[in-house]
């Protein structure tokens, strides 16, 4: 087959591969310079394949192509260094501005007392890690101690009236239960597929949140037992240190609100206690809402054990 059909046939695969992933439409981070790179790569081998033609034609035509391929040379220069920009490649794909939006507004126009100008970005904090306390490592997937950054999206936020809620059944809030006995700490919970979990050691905040097909949060619980010095203790908590913490992995039932429960085994020692949920997605991080004012997604109680 002639090398030019040949290059407009691998353009023609190249560019149907390009339309059908998900890399080519939305706002997805990076995408741009892969979108890029690609159609530079799509021009280059046109070039070059034209090139080879005029010097099979031309056995004097070196010069030409010569010249031809430094101008590609030269070109591939140019978007290399636009590409490495991470402020500026988002803003040559215009139909990638919905991504941005009210990002560039700081939201001090006019300026408001007491409120703090926002941090700003005119493509999409693409390359936030990067630009952001260098030096710092990538979340990616891990659970750093010593800290992270985390470039993944929020993802989808539920409507205002599928907002999740729990209230926990066992034991509630000033209950004296018996020390050292077994017992299961009773949760319910409204507007929240719970049971999905990820590999919490290798894709910790590594996928946005999710909604199932009724609009909610698809995600898991948490059941957690701090100890405290007494039921009216004002000294906040250390959250390194837990007597009790459990995942929950019970699914919901169709119901308008399901029990979740679990089995402290041991039950607790003497003592006054708080015990609290944590609500997140199915990636572990916390679940996030549609509107500022809303009432706790979690809930807490305290209770003593004698």
């Amino acid at each position: 087959m002639h090398s030019r059909s040949i290059a407009v046939l691998f353009s023609l695969a190249v560019a149907l591969c390009a339309s059908a992933s998900p890399v080519a439409r939305g706002c997805v981070d990076c995408a741009p310079n892969v979108a890029r790179s690609s159609a530079r790569g799509r021009v280059q081998l046109s070039r070059r394949q034209d090139n080879k033609n005029n010097n099979q034609k031309k056995q004097g035509g070196g010069k030409k192509g010569g010249n031809n391929n430094g101008e590609d040379q030269a070109n591939s220069g140019k978007d290399q260094s636009k590409g490495n920009n991470g402020q500026v490649g988002i803003r040559e794909r215009p139909e990638r501005r919905q991504c941005w939006g009210n990002f560039a507004n700081d939201g001090q126009k006019p300026p408001v007392a007491g409120q703090t100008a926002s941090s700003t970005s005119t493509n999409n904090y693409i390359n936030f890690c990067a630009l952001t306390l260098p030096g710092v490592p990538l979340t990616n997937g891990e659970q750093k101690e010593g800290g992270s950054c985390n470039q993944t999206p929020m993802g989808l936020i539920p409507k205002k009236s599928n907002m999740p809620s729990t209230k926990f059944n066992f034991p509630r809030n000033g209950d004296v239960i018996n020390a050292n006995v077994p017992f299961n700490a009773s949760l319910n919970i409204r507007n929240f597929e719970t049971g999905v979990f990820t590999n919490a050691e290798k894709t910790y905040f590594a996928a946005p949140q999710r909604l199932n097909k009724d609009g909610n949060i698809i995600g898991h619980t948490h059941i957690v037992i701090e100890t405290l010095d007494a039921l009216n203790q004002i000294t906040p908590t250390d959250p390194t240190k837990f007597f009790f913490f459990k995942g929950v992995d019970a699914k919901p039932v169709a119901q308008t609100f399901f029990e979740a429960l679990a089995l402290v085994s041991a039950g607790v020692p003497r003592g006054a206690y708080r015990m609290c949920t944590i609500n997140t997605s199915a990636n572990h991080a916390p679940v996030v809402g549609p509107i500022a004012q809303h009432g706790s997604f979690d809930d807490c109680v305290y209770f003593t054990a004698k």
